[in-house]
């Protein structure tokens, strides 16, 4: 007699199209959110999944997540902070130092590569940072769009030279924080 160990990953998605960031997708697991992509179909969402998290079960849930709400709530300029556990389990060690220092940088707020660095311990990674932060698993969430050039150039997005999510985001918070 064999048992089911095969774990779930947990598939959130909000269709509605009301900014470029539609649809979300959220994807989680018994550790707490571990991706978030949007402006893409859940189709490409499912098939990131099945690459990303080979050994996991996907289950659609048809219900939205709180942190979608939450989401809509920051582009709403209603919230400055995510409320919910993260698996980042499937990063790289270093990823997750990075990442997890970028969850310091306070909102309306940037860092530079070079800064992040140096509060790891790493000061000369700046390329291998942008490279962690390029493959972010959970935009917006993990606010890597407030890290910058040294140079003040607001840099790539999620492995993009196309940077204008990254603009608008930087302009959100920066309009919210003085209001």
């Amino acid at each position: 007699m064999s048992t089911n160990n095969k774990k779930y990953i947990y598939v959130y998605s909000n269709i509605q199209k009301i900014t470029d960031f539609r649809p979300i997708h959220l994807a989680v697991t018994e550790h707490g959110i571990a991706m978030l992509r949007y402006g893409i179909t859940q189709d490409s969402f499912i098939t990131i999944l099945k690459d990303k998290f080979s050994d996991r079960q996907i289950s659609i849930n048809p219900d939205t997540h709180i942190v979608i709400k939450q989401i809509d709530e920051y582009l709403q300029e209603s919230r400055k902070q995510f409320l919910y556990r993260l698996d980042l389990r499937n990063c790289s060690k270093f990823q997750r130092l990075v990442l997890n220092e970028v969850l310091h940088i306070p909102y309306g707020q940037t860092t530079t590569y070079q800064l992040i660095g140096q509060s790891i311990g790493n000061p000369h990674s700046s390329r291998a940072i942008g490279t962690a932060l390029a493959n972010n698993p959970l935009p917006i969430i993990v606010p890597c769009h407030r890290v910058i050039q040294t140079n003040g150039n607001i840099g790539g997005y999620l492995g993009s030279s196309h940077n204008n999510t990254k603009i608008y985001l930087l302009q959100l918070e920066r309009h919210h924080s003085n209001v």
